[in-house]
C-alpha cells in the first residue's frame, strides 16, 4: 500500500507547474469563437500518447505517433478544430507537417516537438494558411489562466468536454496532474474513444511514463462504450516537463505508484463524465462479466452486451431486458457453456444456469429504472472478469452522427 493523498486543484492543463495555454479564433469554424487551442510546455517534456487504432487514421494522429514513435519528446500541442484533417491523402499529411512546422517556428523548437490533434468534419482539408496564422496568434497570448479557453476550442466542433487538475502528494513530494478531455457523440473503446491531453510537472523516464499512460488508458478511456468503433481521429497524449519540486518516478517507487493511481482515477472521471454528457443519456450502465476463462473473453463479452442497441434501449426504456443481454452474449464470439450461464440486475438473478430464474419482476425493472444500472454475468467457466461501463441509448442519441 503507498500513503499519499490526491486533492483537486484550479487550472485544468495549465494546473501543472511550467504550463501555459491559449485558444483564439483562427477562422476555422463558422460563427466566431475559439477554434484552435495551443498548450506549451516552457521545456521539453518526456511525452506518451495512445492512438486510434482505426485502419483510417487522421494526419494529425499519424504525424503525433510517429514523432512519439521517435524522441519521445515535446514541446507543445495544437488542437484545430472545424477538420479532424482525416481522409484528406498526402496533402493533409502535408498539411498537417506545415503547420507543425511553423508554429515550431514561433516557439523556437523543433518541429518534431509539436504534436498535432484535430477534430471536426472527415474528408475537410485543413486551412493551413488561417490555422498557421491562428497558431501565431496563439502563441503571442499564451497564459497561465488559458485551460478554459482550450476547453472551448476543443467544443467548437461540437460534442462534450471535461477539464480536472489534481495534486497528488506523497512522502517524498507532490506533483500535479491537468487534463482537459473532448467526446462526439456517439464514441466507443479501442485504445482511448476520444481526444485527450494531460499534463504533469512530475519527473518521469518515457518507458515509465508510456506505461503508466497505457494501464491508465486501459482502465477507463477503454472501458466506456457508448457506439461501437473507435474514431479517425481519437488520440490521448500526456506531457511531463520534471518542474516540480519531487524526486524521479522511477517504476515501482512509491512516487510512481501514488501518480499512476491518481492518473487512472482522473481519466476514469474523465470517460464516465464523457459518457453521460452524450446527448439523451440519462443513466449509467456498469456491465461486469465474472467466471471467464481467460480476461480477454470476459471484455470481449462484456463489450458485447455494452454495444447491444437492444439491451441500452431496453434499459432508456427501464426495462431489464435479459434476453437481449443473452442474444448479445451468443453473438459475443466468446467460447461458453450455456448451462453454466447467469444474470443479474442488481441484486435480482434473472437467468441460472442457463435458463429463466424465478424472480421478482417489479424489483429488477426497479433496478434498471435507477440512474446507475449494475449488471453481472457470470459465464461459471472460470475466474476471469472484466468490466465496461456504457449509458443507455434513448431514440435521440441515435440521431446524432459522428464527427471526426
Amino acid at each position: 500500500m503507498v500513503d499519499y493523498t490526491v486533492a483537486g486543484v484550479e487550472g485544468g492543463v495549465c494546473a501543472p507547474r511550467g504550463f501555459r495555454a491559449a485558444a483564439v479564433d483562427a477562422g476555422l469554424v463558422p460563427g466566431g469563437g475559439p477554434d484552435l487551442a495551443l498548450l506549451v510546455s516552457q521545456q521539453s517534456a518526456v511525452a506518451a500518447g495512445r492512438f486510434t487504432s482505426h485502419r483510417f487514421p487522421s494526419a494529425p494522429v499519424r504525424w503525433s505517433r510517429r514523432q512519439l514513435e521517435g524522441g519521445g519528446q515535446a514541446r507543445a500541442v495544437l488542437v484545430h478544430a472545424g477538420t479532424a484533417n482525416a481522409i484528406t491523402g498526402p496533402e493533409g499529411d502535408h498539411d498537417a507537417a506545415a503547420l507543425a512546422g511553423l508554429c515550431a517556428g514561433a516557439l523556437g523548437c523543433g518541429a518534431e516537438e509539436v504534436l498535432l490533434l484535430g477534430t471536426g468534419e472527415v474528408g475537410v482539408r485543413l486551412p493551413a494558411e488561417q490555422a498557421a496564422e491562428g497558431a501565431e496568434k496563439a502563441v503571442a497570448v499564451l497564459s497561465r489562466r488559458g485551460s478554459d479557453e482550450v476547453a472551448r476550442a476543443l467544443a467548437a466542433s461540437g460534442g462534450v468536454v471535461r477539464q480536472h487538475a489534481v495534486a497528488v502528494a506523497w512522502s517524498e513530494g507532490e506533483v500535479r496532474i491537468g487534463a482537459v478531455a473532448k467526446a462526439s457523440a456517439p464514441f466507443a473503446p479501442s485504445f482511448a474513444t476520444t481526444l485527450a491531453v494531460l499534463t504533469t510537472d512530475a519527473t518521469v523516464e518515457r518507458p515509465v511514463l508510456d506505461a503508466i499512460l497505457a494501464r491508465a488508458v486501459g482502465r477507463s478511456f477503454e472501458r466506456v462504450l457508448v457506439d461501437q468503433g473507435p474514431g479517425m481521429a481519437d488520440a490521448v497524449v500526456l506531457l511531463a516537463n520534471a518542474t516540480a519540486a519531487a524526486p524521479l518516478l522511477g517504476a515501482g517507487s512509491e512516487g510512481a505508484l501514488a501518480f499512476e493511481s491518481a492518473l487512472g482515477q482522473l481519466c476514469e472521471l474523465l470517460a464516465e463524465g464523457l459518457a453521460m454528457r452524450v446527448p439523451g443519456a440519462r443513466k449509467l450502465v456498469v456491465i461486469t462479466v465474472h467466471g471467464a476463462v481467460e480476461h480477454a473473453e470476459a471484455l470481449a463479452a462484456a463489450r458485447a452486451v455494452a454495444g447491444s442497441v437492444a439491451v441500452r434501449a431496453g434499459l432508456a426504456a427501464g426495462q431489464p431486458v435479459w434476453p437481449a443481454v443473452l442474444d448479445a452474449l451468443g453473438a459475443a464470439g466468446v467460447d461458453l457453456d450455456p448451462g453454466l450461464v447467469s444474470v443479474r440486475f442488481g441484486p435480482v438473478t434473472v437467468v441460472a444456469g442457463g435458463r429463466v430464474a424465478p424472480h421478482d419482476e417489479r424489483a429488477a425493472a426497479a433496478v434498471a429504472a435507477k440512474a446507475q444500472v449494475d449488471l453481472a454475468i457470470d459465464l461459471g467457466a472460470g475466474r476471469a472478469a472484466a468490466t465496461i461501463t456504457t449509458t443507455d441509448l434513448p431514440p435521440e442519441a441515435l440521431r446524432f452522427p459522428r464527427p471526426g
